[in-house]
């Protein structure tokens, strides 16, 4: 058997080509002991026999789940060498890493997955879609210029952590972003320009871009608004760069508005796009995390089937109070609700609602289970707002 464990320092310069075998550009680097890249999280591996079988790094964000700030799991990096892969070493490691974020108190997990189908295998459910647009700068509506445009500095992050706050509070599993993670990730090697209305009111909102001249594309990396208005201003000050770019490529929360509110619709592109997945570590101690306001209105037994986490694959009774606990599984057959895990994190997260689950038979419940749960598993807008 092997075993999961955090690296050690001699060993980073072998987990970093690991990974750079899957996801580095050109060669492997043959990394000297000072001059292995800093890894964003905690480098962890699966070894056996003195090798590392498979590698990933341990995060824990803190996002907005469940009406509050609270942390969570994340996985990535996650790569299994190809002598090592089709031999289960990438399902032990993600078992081993729920073990971990379980006795760290982390309920909940997520992580952008490579392939969704894979980790939708393994209890992952996709929480959340997002719109890439793509557009020329001119198509959007101009309200005329008004307010103040100015360029915002890594020194000047609260002002805008106050906007993205408020934005984000929105959103389930968006992030709370750290000093540092404004600076080495939101704001790194990229412009910011924020927006003041002429009232001399609050910084109303903000927008982080990248510009390729030679490829003459602009891309946003973060906008965010406390105001319709505000949105409004800040598209409209794309169009300021049509000497630069003929061409805006904006990935946002998944919407459709923005092809009937430009002025030239016909001209704007729209996909929709995977992002990112979530995960229930434990079941007991995710349902007893909720807010009173989702308390079920009645006593429902749930039957989850979890293909890694083996406390989770069992028969679960949700009280009033919240209060969850474990029964024999003798009741599964008497369970109000049967459900699997990816789809009761998805639910969980607000993906969609219990009702809508039902009606696309993700999960077979009474009907008395769906309506005492629906306080529980309503529908919330989802988005994992950065990436990791």
């Amino acid at each position: 058997m092997g075993t999961f464990r955090p690296i050690t320092d001699e060993e980073r310069g072998h987990h970093q080509r690991i990974k750079d075998h899957v996801w580095g550009e050109g060669g492997v680097p043959d990394y000297e002991s000072d001059d292995v890249p800093e890894a964003l999280g905690e480098r962890w591996a699966y070894v056996e026999d003195g090798e590392f079988r498979s590698i990933c790094s341990l995060m824990e964000p803190t996002v907005r789940l469940a009406g509050e700030w609270r942390s969570v799991g994340g996985i990535r990096g996650f790569v299994t060498p190809p002598p090592h892969r089709g031999q289960g070493y990438g399902r032990r490691l993600l078992r081993a890493a729920l073990s971990a974020f379980a006795d760290r108190g982390r309920p909940y997990a997520v992580l952008w997955p490579e392939s969704v189908a894979y980790y939708r295998e393994h209890g992952w459910g996709l929480v959340h879609t997002e719109t890439a647009y793509e557009f020329p700068p001119e198509a959007m509506v101009d309200p005329g210029v008004s307010g103040t445009f100015e360029r915002v500095g890594p020194e000047e992050s609260e002002r805008l952590d106050a906007v993205w706050r408020e934005y984000a509070s929105e959103y389930e599993l968006a992030f709370r972003r750290s000093e540092d993670w404004w600076h080495g990730r939101v704001l790194d090697d990229a412009w910011a320009y924020g927006w003041t209305p002429p009232e001399g009111e609050a910084f109303g909102g903000y927008v982080v871009y990248t510009l390729d001249r030679d490829a003459e594309v602009l891309s946003v990396a973060d906008l965010a608004y406390r105001t319709e208005r505000v949105r409004r201003q800040l598209l409209a000050f794309l169009d300021r760069h049509g000497p630069q770019a003929d061409r805006v490529e904006w990935t946002c929360p998944d919407e459709r508005r923005l092809c009937s509110e430009a002025a030239d619709p016909d001209a704007v592109s729209a996909s929709i796009e995977p992002g990112a997945s979530g995960r229930i570590v434990d079941v007991p101690a995710a349902i007893e995390a909720l807010p009173a306001p989702r308390s079920p209105t009645a006593t429902v037994t749930m039957s989850v089937d979890d293909p890694l986490v083996d406390a989770n694959d069992a028969v679960f009774r949700v009280e009033t109070d919240l209060s969850c606990a474990r029964l024999d599984h003798d009741a599964a057959a008497d369970a109000d609700v049967t459900v699997d895990v990816a789809t009761l994190s998805q639910l969980y997260a607000g993906t969609f609602s219990i009702e809508t689950a039902v009606e696309r038979e993700r999960l077979t419940a009474s009907a008395d289970a769906v309506a005492a749960l629906a306080p529980t598993f309503g529908a919330r807008d989802v988005y994992v707002s950065d990436f990791f």
